[in-house]
């Protein structure tokens, strides 16, 4: 039977006639009790005829309010503050009815049976008031309690006593069959400690920790704090202490959604840990960039990748006239260029498939569409694919910048920003040395008098969520049940979020006068053993019990540190303290551009070992780690290339 009362109320609403009829029968019968309770209950006092008249009357009045204001239509089991008020306001405009009614039959002998005491309008709109509300919290009571009671409640207390945390309170304890039982708030606020919000007891974060969450068996913790109310390091500290007291740690999703209200879904959700290895909000000079890409002409390259697609979205805000998209990955572009659309309607880009080492292709573009601008964000990243395959490091990443960077001298393009690597410095991989051979072509060719493109190289570190970066893959793993890999167990690496380097990579842009290496600030490094135990905490299982971690090896060209600046190299600040800038050596244009024209010229003719000495012999500080090139850099005095036949 309670099964099937379950079922029954779940699917159906009690009808708008059925609520409307009853509550004109509370206030009707109300008015009665309250003409009676004014003459203390003497039937001899109370006429008939005209108490009738006066029901009717009465009844009628809150018919119409009712049709009019609709406070029937509210759903009795969603009850909230909003449907009570509504309902006082309908008793409201009605007393006001009758009061005008009352004061007619006084003064008018024709009206006289409307004659209604005022003391009877007053007596029943409190107690109409009284039992209506009353009503609907009990029936709302009893279908939450009863109905929708879950089978496992799991105590739970929320971070945040403030707006969002009690919009968190209030719809957890609406959407009961979520199976949360909030226990208490917590809040760094000292005013709020002690006092009570919404029944719910408010803690300070040190008692809460401490005692509380043991004493009421606390398992998980809620974080409902928008992210512009709290510090990204407190916001650390407090999920590192969870962590320690084995907690679950969730938050809510889509705060601006919550916060504007739309509460039709609550949505709890895993803790990012993109959230917690971010940094605090990046302030860059708005107008300096606004003013350098407003109505120009930008080309992208590696537009459909992470750090490409990511430069693509906030160029579109600057109002360009017209931003052109080179990826070869046309699957990918083609997705990127619809979500475009979606997110910008109708805007003024172009899609290219096109590989950037090809030159033809490239100068085509450069005749079609004259760009003024060039964001250069193609490259091949992956360290040990660009170990196994130095010939496609070099094609792509060396002759696809020098492509790229010639033309731009050519058809005098204003600005050229390349988009660098920490591991361009002191390289112990192919891909990190191709990189730095980029930066040292890129930096004496801004050196040549007469040309009138400023060539800017921005430098910064691993990238959360980019393609092939640690934190999505461990993510894959941890879906599959494990086992999380990391190649040595003292790895570390910078990390920085795709939209902060963004941001920064175009302040950047518009920095000096061409030549410069920005390198950007990565903070502090994050141990990749450590950022695996705590994603498969945050992920709701057991770090070595549930999923277990597994060093695998350090791979083919990678090291245990990364670097951001070279040993021979200086720093200089800039007016962003997340901004500094290289002071490198400086390189001989030709001499730099014979070696690099012969490298990428000899290409089709010779082994991938001697693609790399070559590489050696451009980028002296490239010193190969846990690679089968390790053998050339004991040849210091010669180098010797032969040719494949």
């Amino acid at each position: 039977m309670k099964n099937i009362l379950k079922l029954l109320l779940k699917q159906y609403f009690l009808p708008k006639w059925i609520v409307l009829m009853y509550d004109l029968a509370v206030i009707g019968t109300i008015f009665i009790f309250s003409t009676y309770l004014v003459t203390n209950f003497s039937s001899e006092q109370v006429e008939i005829q005209s108490t009738l008249r006066q029901v009717i009357a009465s009844t009628l009045i809150f018919l119409v309010v009712y049709l009019i204001l609709k406070p029937h239509y509210n759903i009795i089991r969603h009850t909230t503050l909003k449907d009570f008020s509504s309902i006082v306001y309908a008793l409201t405009i009605g007393s006001s009815g009758l009061f005008g009614l009352a004061f007619i039959g006084f003064k008018n002998p024709l009206f006289s049976h409307y004659a209604i005491p005022y003391t009877i309008i007053i007596i029943q709109f409190f107690i109409s008031a009284f039992i209506l509300v009353t009503t609907r919290l009990f029936i709302k009571a009893i279908y939450y309690s009863i109905f929708l009671k879950p089978e496992s409640v799991q105590n739970t207390m929320i971070f945040g006593a403030g707006r969002l945390g009690m919009i968190a309170h209030n719809v957890l304890e609406r959407e009961n069959q979520l199976n949360y039982n909030v226990v208490g708030f917590i809040d760094d606020n000292p005013n709020l400690h002690g006092k009570r919000i919404n029944g719910v007891r408010v803690y300070s974060a040190y008692e809460a920790l401490e005692s509380v969450l043991a004493k009421k068996k606390v398992k998980e913790i809620i974080i409902a704090i928008a992210p512009w109310e709290i510090s990204l390091e407190r916001k650390q500290m407090f999920v590192n202490s969870c962590i320690e007291k084995e907690l679950q740690i969730k938050e809510v999703a889509d705060v601006s959604a919550w916060i504007k209200g739309s509460l039709e879904k609550v949505k709890i959700q895993n803790i990012k840990i993109e959230d917690l290895l971010g940094r605090e909000p990046i302030s860059i000079d708005i107008n300096k960039i606004s003013k350098g890409l407003n109505g120009k002409h930008i080309l992208v390259t590696g537009a459909a990748g992470s750090i490409g697609s990511e430069i693509v979205r906030k160029l579109l805000l600057f109002n360009p006239a017209k931003v052109i998209l080179v990826d070869q990955a046309e699957s990918a572009l083609y997705n990127f260029h619809n979500e475009l659309l979606a997110s910008f309607g109708n805007i003024n880009v172009e899609i290219i498939v096109g590989n950037v080492s090809d030159m033809n292709r490239m100068r085509s573009i450069f005749e079609n569409y004259h760009p003024e601008i060039v964001f250069h964000a193609s490259a091949y990243k992956h360290v040990p694919l660009m170990e196994k395959h130095p010939y496609e490091a070099v094609k792509t990443n060396i002759g696809g910048t020098k492509v790229l960077a010639d033309l731009s001298v050519e058809f005098e393009i204003k600005k050229f920003v390349m988009i660098s690597t920490d591991k361009a410095v002191n390289p112990t991989n192919v891909m990190g040395a191709s990189k730095r051979i980029c930066e040292i072509y890129i930096q004496s060719l801004s050196q040549l008098k007469g040309i009138k493109t400023q060539f800017v190289t921005t430098r910064f570190g691993n990238v959360l969520g980019s393609n092939g970066s640690v934190v999505p893959l461990f993510k894959s793993q941890i879906d599959m049940g494990g086992p999380v890999t990391i190649t040595h167990k003292d790895i570390t690496r910078y990390f920085m979020t795709i939209p902060e380097a963004c941001q920064l990579v175009l302040e950047a842009g518009f920095m000096g006068n061409g030549s410069e290496i920005y390198v950007f600030d990565m903070g502090s490094p994050v141990k990749i053993y450590d950022l695996a135990e705590k994603m498969i905490f945050l992920s709701g299982y057991i770090p070595h019990k549930d999923i277990k971690i597994i060093v695998t090896g350090l791979r083919p060209g990678e090291k245990l540190y990364e670097e951001l600046l070279s040993s021979k190299e200086d720093c200089m600040p800039t007016h962003n303290e997340k901004i500094t800038i290289g002071k490198v050596r400086q390189y001989d244009y030709y001499e730099a551009n014979a070696k690099i024209t012969e490298m990428l010229e000899s290409l089709s003719n010779e082994t991938d070992e001697m693609i790399v000495s070559r590489m050696k012999d451009l980028v002296d500080e490239f010193i190969s780690q846990n690679s089968i090139y390790e053998k050339l850099d004991k040849k210091i005095t010669e180098l010797e290339y032969r040719r494949v036949s």
